[in-house]
């Protein structure tokens, strides 16, 4: 009941004053029950008490809000709360909701003005018993923030994930006296269980785990093995070398001369970050890392104001760009600057020793901040401060792992892209060169060694894929791509280098991203989370030709000449001067890479003929399909279902692809079931599905190739998380092929069958993005000039269907299937955008829906489908007469003969080079066709008729037949196989070490293989 009571206006001012102490004074638990407390109010002491001690509120340290809670003690002492409020898991801010496993944790700030040799014990209590409790040592000064879960604590700790209902919380020591600042307490929050990180000052979290197998976590052995190490003497020569490195690295730091000195901007980049000297101490707003990972309540905290440790390193990075070029006055202003930013960081808690309550992924935030330390590292000695911030990095970076035994060292491509030289740069963050080198000696051999490994979850395979997050990865491969180069550079040609087995595997794949790119973008097929973004080896120039300056593998030669011919096709037009230096002076020309490349470990097949290239991918039980992210590719279901994206000389989006109002559905080549883009999205917040079918695989013989893949959304796994067993309603199948040969790719499809009756099910041809709404398609009835417009295709007995797309692509449908077309204005969703959940990722600008001018065509199979099939004819990128006379061009062509297209295989016979290509998808059958027979396993098999008694083979037995760890995940190495391959007639082998028998006793040779990483074996038979 609200009760209505009205004064005379002389009664006003002295009733809101009473009505205000009446509100202080009466305020209950049951209205003050706060989840987090920010100790902004004197009102929150009523709720505390107190032993032995002194509670107030103190605004001389605090992070959020302008005040926080001050203890001060006199022998045993303690205080306590019981007016909390525990947060549920629903309540908690996680990232991807219960995706990973979750517990409640306690998180909370403390300051400390005197570091001493005493500690605090923290506690949680239920009815009057003391529960959980852990111990925080004092030996610290400045800001700590620190992540406990509740299972991690001393006592009756609850279970891992389990839910808490404790009634009080408190603070107690036996130390004599002190005093502690306490602000921003979480008093349980549902948190990450992989994010809660262990320092000095809780080294008791995660004292059962493996701590080693997250790179990100800074180790208290690994800063010990700094502490401990003890380096010998050093000779001039070695010292020389040192110095001839930092050198280089201040070189690669210095932006160009064209920016100039602007004071005035460098005062308000400073002045925006709100620090300010006080006293010994610097204060300011929170410099936190992921604030977004923990409960705020402006309401209890104020405004959310706080400093990201990124933002603070832009600052600094941009202080320590023009300290040099600015005037001495100027230069006086920017250290003063520099040092308070400095002692910032320091006070608030970024020191050796601590973690912040997590770090996690911290390798991203910190490079600017690092670069500005390194560059004023003079300026931090002459202050006495570099000890405190190069240990803090040290910390930080975790560079005392370089020290451990090599069995420990385990190459991951995050690291390489935001750590590893950032680790050669922290070495000179030491004072005396005798660590220096120490230091630097064991990196090298670190960096040796990992870059070397393919047989571990992630980094660089046998194919030369780059891996991470459990599949082949270029936007992360592309990180160590940038960094990697540079070490290897600085090296090179000295006792530091890195070794010829880590360069040469590191070489590989940073040369195999040129070949699944074209001309610098590697499409949507391989691009993770990042669809049509114009991702790619653009940026990378420099890198090129810091490898092909460092000379071989070997150490032996100053110029790669593999990766000068790279260079010179990708960017020698627009560098006269290296294109002379390598072409005149070492007779090095650009590169032609026509051909056929197979990537098995991304079940990626790459045709290249002249200016252009096609990819094909698939996936299966151990390559995912896509990474869908909480808010990024939210609808990315079908980039790997068979997929073939034509690429011109222009990339991408010279070649029709653009996200602008793409139809998520209309990948080409991909064979979906055709959804509303709302059922599309998932449901949950992270998938990388995975089949459960072994058969994706590619083959070659000379140019020409094949891939074959059975595409199953029935059943499968997820490449990241907890999902098992999991799939997609429709239940889509289909076998799929594609025989790339003679410029041109022939498609078959087989046995596509769907459960949904609702949805179309359809194979794709072509989605092109409109530049201009009058570029003509060519087809077999018409000449479509107009916008919008819609047609269909049905089959003509005497050439078939065909069709040109905008961009030149000629496509022949030989199938009896009518073939859909539409040009209209698409309407989409930003691929950063979830329909489902509005969430938004900030790349994505607040875009969420998006609009474009397309051409599209497709071939229906229907709702529901049993047993349908297509077979169609790709022409890349014709000229506009072949355009226009397509039709003479498809009817005259003789050079293939499709030969079996069914369920047991696929068989196609390139006329031109008397090669017979075969998808077989079921072993043991009669193939019925050719000298070969059959296979023991599903297979892609390749048999070249040299002559009447010559052949060559190509062999692909696609299973990479991965072995699982004991938690039944895969360790992402292929182990062999076995295949048998039946050719009619008697014939005999030339020896090649994976050929394990050969058997020509009867009628027919059966030639037994080992295969293994889903790699080509090809051999040579003569007839007897």
């Amino acid at each position: 009941m609200k009760r209505i009571i009205c004064f005379s206006n002389n009664m006003k001012s002295l009733l809101f004053l009473t009505g205000a102490l009446i509100n202080i004074s009466c305020y209950s638990q049951q209205d003050y029950n706060p989840a987090i407390e920010s100790f902004e109010s004197q009102k929150a002491l009523d709720f505390y008490e107190s032993e032995n001690s002194k509670l107030s509120i103190s605004d001389s340290h605090n992070r959020y809000g302008k005040s926080s809670l001050l203890w001060e003690w006199y022998g045993e002492s303690d205080f306590s709360t019981s007016n909390f409020k525990i947060l549920s898991l629903k309540e908690s801010p996680l990232a991807y909701g219960d995706h990973f496993p979750a517990s409640p944790t306690l998180q909370m700030s403390i300051y400390n003005e005197e570091a001493q040799d005493e500690k605090i014990t923290i506690s949680y209590y239920k009815n009057g018993n003391k529960e959980v409790w852990f111990d925080v040592d004092l030996s610290f000064t400045g800001w700590r923030r620190i992540w406990v879960p509740f299972y991690e604590m001393q006592g009756n700790a609850p279970l891992k994930g389990a839910a808490i209902d404790f009634d009080n919380f408190k603070i107690s020591t036996s130390s004599a006296k002190g005093k502690l600042f306490f602000d921003d307490i979480i008093f349980s929050q549902y948190q990450d269980d992989r994010f809660q990180y262990p320092d000095e000052m809780v080294p008791f979290i995660k004292a059962d785990t493996n701590l080693g197998s997250d790179h990100w976590m800074p180790l208290i052995s690994n800063y010990d093995n700094i502490k401990k190490l003890e380096p010998a003497p050093i000779s001039m020569a070695i010292r020389l070398d040192l110095k001839k490195f930092e050198k280089l690295i201040d070189q690669s730091l210095v932006v160009d001369k064209k920016y100039k000195v602007y004071i005035n901007t460098l005062r308000d980049l400073y002045q925006n970050l709100n620090i300010k000297e006080k006293g010994n101490t610097v204060v300011g707003p929170p410099l936190t890392f992921k604030e977004f990972e923990e409960y705020y309540d402006k309401n209890q905290q104020g405004p959310n104001n706080f400093n990201d440790v990124k933002d603070l390193g832009r600052v600094l990075k941009q202080l320590s760009n023009f300290h040099n070029r600015a005037n001495p006055e100027e230069q006086e202003e920017i250290k003063a600057m520099f040092l308070t930013g400095t002692k910032y960081f320091l006070d608030q808690g970024w020191q050796a020793g601590s973690s912040g309550g997590t770090r996690h992924h911290i390798g991203y935030n910190v490079r600017e901040i690092t670069e500005a330390f390194f560059t004023m590292r003079q300026l931090l000695y002459d202050n006495g401060l570099l000890n405190e911030v190069g240990a803090s990095l040290h910390w930080l970076f975790n560079l005392g792992m370089l020290l451990n035994d090599e069995s420990t060292f385990h190459v991951n491509i995050d690291y390489l892209n935001t750590q590893s030289y950032y680790h050669l740069m922290l070495i000179f963050m030491f004072e005396k060169q005798e660590k220096q080198a120490a230091m630097l000696s064991a990196y090298s051999k670190y960096m040796s060694i990992i870059l070397a490994q393919e047989k571990e979850a992630g980094g660089f395979k046998v194919d030369g894929t780059a891996w991470h997050h459990n599949g082949h990865y270029p936007a992360y491969g592309i990180g160590a791509f940038n960094n990697v180069p540079k070490v290897i550079n600085t090296l090179a040609r000295t006792r530091f280098r890195i070794k010829t087995e880590g360069h040469k595997n590191f070489k590989k794949a940073f040369l195999a991203s040129r070949i699944y790119s074209q001309m610098y973008n590697w499409g949507f097929g391989n691009g993770g989370r990042h669809p049509l973004e114009d991702n790619g080896i653009q940026n990378m120039k420099q890198r090129f030709l810091w490898m092909a300056n460092a000379g071989d593998p070997t150490g032996k030669t100053k110029i790669d000449k593999e990766f000068a011919a790279a260079y010179l096709r990708l960017w020698g037009n627009e560098d006269i001067f290296n294109s002379t230096l390598f072409t005149k002076m070492n007779g090095i020309h650009k590169e032609k890479l026509s051909g056929y490349y197979t990537f098995p470990y991304a079940a990626t097949g790459v045709y290249r003929r002249n200016n252009w290239a096609a990819f094909i991918k698939g996936y299966s039980k151990y390559v995912w399909a896509s990474e869908i992210y909480v808010n990024e590719n939210r609808y990315g279901r079908y980039p790997a279902n068979g997929t073939i994206q034509l690429l011109n000389e222009n990339g991408e989006k010279g070649s029709g692809f653009q996200q602008e109002g793409w139809d998520w559905n209309r990948y080409p080549g991909a064979t979906v079931v055709y959804l509303p883009l709302k059922e599309l999205e998932p449901k949950i917040p992270l998938l990388m599905f995975r089949s459960e079918e072994s058969f994706a695989g590619i083959a070659k013989l000379g140019d020409n190739g094949v891939f074959g893949m059975i595409l199953n959304e029935s059943k499968g796994s997820n490449g990241d998380g907890r999902e098992v067993n999991i799939g997609f309603p429709g239940k889509l199948y289909a076998k799929k092929s594609v025989f790339s040969f003679d410029g041109k790719l022939v498609c078959i499809g087989t046995n596509i069958s769907s459960v949904d009756e609702e949805n179309l099910t359809q194979t794709n041809l072509f989605q092109n993005y409109l530049t201009d709404i009058k570029t003509p398609l060519y087809t077999v009835s018409e000449t479509i000039k107009e916008f919008p417009y819609k047609t269909e295709l049905k089959q003509d007995s005497k050439t078939g269907v065909w069709l040109t797309d905008a961009y030149g692509n000629g496509y022949h449908v030989l199938s009896n299937t009518p073939v859909q077309i539409q040009l209209e204005k698409q309407h989409s969703y930003h691929n950063k955008y979830s329909i489902n959940t509005g969430s938004m990722n900030p790349k994505g600008n607040g875009v969420k829906e998006t609009e474009g001018n397309y051409a599209t065509a497709w071939i229906d199979h229907g709702l529901a489908p049993k047993n349908a099939s297509y077979q169609y004819v790709i022409y890349p990128f014709l000229d506009e007469d072949s355009q226009k006379n397509f039709g003479k061009i498809v009817e005259k062509d003789r050079s293939f003969k499709i030969e079996r297209a069914d369920s047991i295989a696929h068989i196609v016979l390139d006329k031109k080079t008397n090669t017979t290509s075969y998808v077989v998808f079921e072993k043991e059958q009669s193939l019925e066709y050719g000298l070969l027979e059959t296979v023991s396993e599903p297979a892609l098999v390749m048999v070249k008729q040299n002559s009447a008694k010559a052949l060559t083979i190509s062999a692909v037995q696609p299973d990479l037949n991965f072995p699982m760890d004991n938690k039944e995940q895969f360790k992402n190495y292929s182990m062999p196989v076995e295949l048998k391959i039946t050719l009619k007639g008697k014939w005999t082998a030339y020896p090649a070490d994976y050929i394990k028998s050969l058997d020509n006793s009867g009628v027919h040779t059966i030639i037994s293989l080992e295969c293994v990483n889903g790699a080509t074996r090809t051999i040579n038979v003569n007839k007897l």
